[in-house]
């Protein structure tokens, strides 16, 4: 199945779509399952401003996100952000990022998929944004398909 590309984040496979929001793979694994959720309507900066609509199918996302993952490699806990301090930087200010979370799925035990183990060495604490495991765009597309089986279980 070909995924479609992240229109913001060029690095990353789109899994997932619906009317409001979009979730893509990062290309970063460390944390395996990471991922953004993105707001399609471009000109919401804030939190508040999302209509009723928009909110329930963050939710919906969320907690189908969650059990998919969970389902498809025992997933611990999921630390979930929505910092948004890249659109204030300067070289941002005409063109800022739309409102988006990252989620970093969490594990208390070592990982293997696809012949790579994935080991989360600060469980329990707060997630390493600078830990790195990059991967290459097979992996992702191999990645989504495996959390795509277990979306709707």
């Amino acid at each position: 199945m070909p995924y479609k590309t992240n229109p913001i984040y060029s690095e990353e496979i789109v899994v997932k779509e619906k009317k409001h929001w979009y979730l893509s793979l990062s290309k970063n694994q460390y944390y395996l399952g990471r991922a953004t959720l993105i707001l399609k309507n471009s000109s919401t900066r804030h939190l508040r401003e999302l209509k009723k609509e928009e909110v329930d199918e963050l939710f919906s996302f969320v907690k189908e996100y969650e059990k998919a993952l969970t389902k498809s490699f025992k997933t611990t806990n999921f630390n979930w952000t929505c910092l948004m301090n890249d659109s204030y930087k300067a070289e941002n200010l005409k063109n800022p990022d739309p409102l988006h979370f990252r989620v970093w799925p969490r594990y208390n035990q070592k990982i293997l998929f696809e012949g790579e183990e994935f080991h989360d060495e600060v469980f329990a604490h707060h997630y390493d944004k600078y830990k790195k495991k990059k991967v290459k765009k097979e992996f992702l597309e191999k990645l989504a398909k495996e959390i795509l089986k277990h979306w709707n279980d």
